[in-house]
């Protein structure tokens, strides 16, 4: 169940990262005293910035994901195991 609130906790974090970089984006242009050609080198950098950051964010999370995944697919490996281990004791008590 935790597994769970894990997950969505990293979507939260991912969506409250990427609001607060256009926020601080945005105030850094509306008050900084650049050029036009100077802002615009500046936007460039910091969308090849955030690019990499959402990508490694992206990555992080197929990451998280696959190894909940690979976990809960050991699980259920292991209760069909257990459920074979019970039947036979079963079978062989009758």
């Amino acid at each position: 169940m935790s597994d769970n609130n894990e997950s969505s906790h990293v979507g939260g974090y991912l969506i409250a990262f990427a609001i607060g970089a256009l926020v601080g984006t945005g105030a850094a242009l509306l008050y900084a005293p650049r050029s036009g050609q100077e802002t615009r080198e500046l936007l460039a950098k910091k969308g090849r910035d955030l690019k990499g950051r959402a990508s490694d964010a992206l990555e992080d999370a197929t990451d998280f994901i696959q190894g909940k995944k690979a976990e809960l697919a050991a699980a259920v490996e292991a209760g069909k195991d257990a459920m074979r281990e019970e039947r036979a004791k079963h079978q062989k008590a009758a």
